[in-house]
């Protein structure tokens, strides 16, 4: 064991101050970490990138900053913090830099490191696993693909992997175990010692009050503005003369070159590097998101098979040439002052239609569903690998603290004590919170009544622009201009009701006090996917199922407001549900990655104009990152908006994606994108955030399973009911006598019923024909009941073969694999193994 082992080994154990003194005595002469002061080492030892206290030897692990002195009771409880933050361990450094041209800004920073004695006993305490040293190196499992010999990988992936190395909980009195223990600045990792850090300073009094305690209340109240670790210095390299080497110095350089830039787009993503600087959390986030657009491709291949099946049959389809060819039949007017319109007038919509639905429909909505089955199986595979890599499986949760909004409003209160800690904290009573519990919902539901007189509205104004454009010359052009416009219209609306319910449903949130962060997310996720899900959804819903079929029929229709309700045109409304979702999913990807972009850069073009107007003058000195990220950048806002964003987005690939085969391709078109400006975002526009553990995408999970199984109920409905394969197929079956589908256009549509007359005006001819099986009285014929029938067999019989399989699968099909298991089983034996040689050995020196 070496000189600087022995002084770690009995510092960690003893954990006392003369201990501390031995390990800075080994450390000063080796030069390694310090214990509770510095030791003499230089800058060199340190990581590349790395910022340091003024004696350029202590790493910065965490920073501080405060704008404005405050009250003096602010300041009061900044000295007690950071009294308290000494206690716990940390050494602290204010600055307080000046712009140029002298004057002082009133920015201060107070920079945060943590010895390794302190940095233990945390980890210890959070029962973390660290990797085990001198046991074997084992190396994943990694089957052979074709993708092997295209340019996918980075070095990141290949001669920059991550070595890989069985684990054990990390004890300190069994520090010898563990890889790199002699190296005190390599034992844990930037990221590690940041998250370490944060666990102190939420757990750290401000006052005198043991439920007083945490960064996160200290920012809630203004006594700090933010909190954050650093950058690993620029994201690129600095200094770097023309043809000279620009090679990455920092794990942030490397990711910035490797990952987070355009060019980079058909690489595969260094997931073992993005955990190591943003942590486990961020890291499954883009896991997910990495394997949910790979599993796009074959989906996206699928839809586009159906539409070119689509469009070189398109003009031999027996419904295509007949509905062109028919300029012999006139279809009833739309509107009361709507003239009847020839039977050819729909033929554009005859054709756009036979792109989406045709005979390869039904076997990709049914190929679909098994895919999002398939895809949703094979990530909980992948995140019980990952989980295991990374060392995350089994976390167990620690116990929460009260949110610092829940301490605040709950401060007139009696405290109750902690059901598990037993300590005194702030407690809201149950009795005062229900009422505002229920006047959330309350709100809530306003909003879905708000969003359906929206709907309302949108259905209104293509009824009444259907009857305007038919007084004027664009008689032919009115249902395409109605319907492109309503859509347009649709999509607004949609942008602007989510921004403003965003807002609405973070302060209902906030206003029902809900205890812990947990318990906040949740509630908070359910509110924005339930309205989301209505509000991109509805006009869909509204298009797939209801449009066109309770209208009635001539001479007897049903109105709103003196209004006829709109109707399908005669070859349904499989096209206008088409153009809807390609409206709304087109609209939303290119917006939300607009403001994505545009975003960070105007804040930052904001917030340089406003120190230069308020010290007349910007910071030119970036030596000092703290100075960098703080103004440069813009505080991490989480992952719930990037999770809502591409669930949405699942729902429209999955749920409805019968009626728009092409959806996945649209979606892999925006995840491209979509990956690489995340990773700018993280790598260079945001500070970095705090490394938090999971173990996988959370509550995310559970409603991607809702999404799958309401898929296979949507995809049954809409072939059923929406399409016409099952009409044509039941066609066939009753006309078995044709080769095709002659006569099936006439087959489908009805005559005016008897006593029921058009003025000449509007119907020259005194004939004309609607869609639906009615007979000349407007009753339902025979053929539309048994039709019926058949429909909802279908949706019986697809639903349950399609559940039955995905049930199989889910049996047959374990969320953990066996190679799995059996090297988790292996790592515990080899881990028990290690510990128990090192006690030995300490026996030994001890005799």
């Amino acid at each position: 064991m070496t000189d600087l082992g022995e002084a770690l080994l009995k510092s960690v154990r003893s954990g006392d101050r003369s201990s501390h003194e031995s390990v800075e005595m080994a450390t000063s002469a080796s030069g390694g970490e310090s214990g509770f002061s510095a030791p003499r080492r230089t800058n060199d030892e340190l990581p590349p990138g790395a910022a340091t206290f003024r004696d350029s030897r202590r790493r910065v692990d965490f920073v501080l900053v405060y704008e404005d002195e405050g009250d003096e009771g602010t300041i009061e409880t900044r000295e007690y913090y950071h009294t308290s933050l000494r206690k716990a361990g940390l050494h602290l450094e204010e600055v307080n830099p000046e712009v140029e041209g002298g004057s002082e800004e009133d920015t201060n920073y107070v920079l945060l490191h943590a010895p390794i004695q302190v940095l233990m006993k945390k980890a210890e305490q959070l029962s973390w696993k660290m990797p085990l040293n001198d046991i074997e190196e084992y190396e994943e499992e990694k089957g052979s693909s074709c993708f092997d010999h295209l340019p996918v990988h980075t070095p990141l992936n290949t001669h920059k992997a991550k070595p890989v190395y069985y684990t054990g909980q990390f004890r300190r009195d069994k520090i010898e175990a563990y890889l790199n223990h002699d190296q005190p600045e390599k034992f844990f990792t930037n990221a590690q010692r940041s998250r370490l850090v944060y666990d102190i300073l939420q757990n750290v009094q401000f006052s005198d009050k043991a439920s007083d305690i945490g960064i996160d209340r200290l920012l809630e109240s203004g006594v700090y503005n933010s909190a954050f670790p650093l950058h690993e210095g620029p994201a690129k390299p600095q200094d770097v003369e023309p043809g000279g080497d620009d090679d990455p110095e920092t794990l942030r350089q490397e990711l910035k070159q490797y990952w987070a830039r355009w060019g980079a787009f058909y690489k595969y993503q260094p997931l073992d590097h993005i955990r190591e600087y943003f942590g486990e959390q961020i890291a499954f986030y883009f896991a997910w998101l990495g394997m949910y657009t790979v599993w796009l491709i074959p989906a996206s291949i699928m839809g586009l098979l159906v539409v070119i099946y689509g469009l070189v049959t398109m003009f031999s389809f027996g419904v295509v040439e007949q509905t062109c060819n028919d300029n012999a039949t006139n279809i009833c007017p739309t509107c009361d002052s709507c003239n009847a319109t020839a039977l050819n007038k729909g033929c554009l919509y005859a054709k756009l239609t036979r792109l989406f639905d045709n005979e390869l429909t039904l076997p990709f909505a049914v190929l679909m569903s098994f895919w999002a089955t398939f895809f949703l199986e094979y990530w909980k595979r992948t995140t019980a690998k990952l989980a295991h890599h990374w060392n995350v499986m089994g976390i167990e949760e620690e116990a929460e603290r009260p949110r610092p909004q829940y301490c605040v409003a709950a401060s007139d209160h009696p405290q109750k004590p902690n059901p598990i800690t037993r300590i005194l904290e702030p407690h809201f009573p149950e009795s005062n919170r229900m009422p505002r519990y229920l006047t959330g919902w309350s709100f809530i539901i306003l909003m879905f009544v708000l969003l359906l007189i929206f709907i309302i509205g949108v259905v209104l104004y293509r009824t009444i622009v259907i009857v305007l454009l038919s007084k004027t010359k664009l008689t032919s052009e009115a249902p395409v201009v109605t319907s492109l416009s309503s859509s347009v219209i649709n999509l607004v609306i949609i942008l602007i009701m989510s921004f403003f319910y965003g807002m609405l449903a973070k302060a209902l949130t906030d206003w029902e006090m809900h205890r812990t962060d947990s318990d906040y997310e949740f509630n908070l996720t359910l509110k924005m996917y339930l309205f989301e899900f209505v509000n991109y959804y509805s006009a869909v819903i509204y298009i797939a199922f209801f449009k066109g079929r309770f209208i009635g029929y001539p001479c007897n229709y049903y109105k709103i407001f003196g209004y006829r309700q709109e109707e399908c045109a005669a070859g349904g409304c499989f096209y206008e549900l088409a153009q809807q979702l390609l409206v709304i999913l087109l609209g939303k990807q290119i917006f939300n990655n607009v403001v994505e972009f545009l975003k960070p850069r105007i804040k930052l073009c904001i917030e340089n104009w406003r120190r230069k107007r308020k010290y007349g003058a910007l910071v030119e000195d970036e030596s000092e990152q703290w100075k960098m990220d703080y103004h440069n950048c813009e505080d991490y806002g989480g992952l719930f908006s990037e999770y809502l964003e591409m669930i949405i987005q699942f729902g429209f690939i999955t749920v409805f994606v019968a009626a728009m085969p092409l959806a996945p391709l649209l979606a892999l078109l925006n995840n491209i994108v979509e990956i690489r400006l995340d990773a700018i975002q993280f790598v260079v526009d945001m500070r970095r955030p705090v490394a938090m553990k999971a173990d996988g995408i959370g509550i995310w999970q559970n409603i991607l399973e809702f999404v799958v199984k309401l898929a296979v109920i949507a995809n049954a409905f809409l072939i059923a009911f929406t399409s016409d394969i099952i009409p044509q197929i039941f066609y066939r079956y009753r006309h078995h006598g044709t080769s095709g589908l002659e006569g099936y256009v006439n087959y489908t549509l009805a005559h005016l019923p008897s006593g029921c007359n058009y003025s000449i005006a509007h119907v020259p001819s005194g004939q004309c024909s609607y869609r639906g099986y009615r007979d000349v009285h407007g009753d339902h014929t025979e053929y539309y009941y048994e039709l019926l029938v058949i429909r909802l067999a279908f949706v019986v019989v697809f639903e349950h073969f399609v559940f039955a399989i995905a049930g199989l699968i889910d049996l047959m099909v374990p969320d953990i694999p066996r190679s799995l298991y059996l090297k988790i089983k292996r790592e515990e034996y080899l881990s028990q193994q290690a510990l128990v040689e090192v006690e030995h050995e300490d026996e030994m020196m001890k005799d």
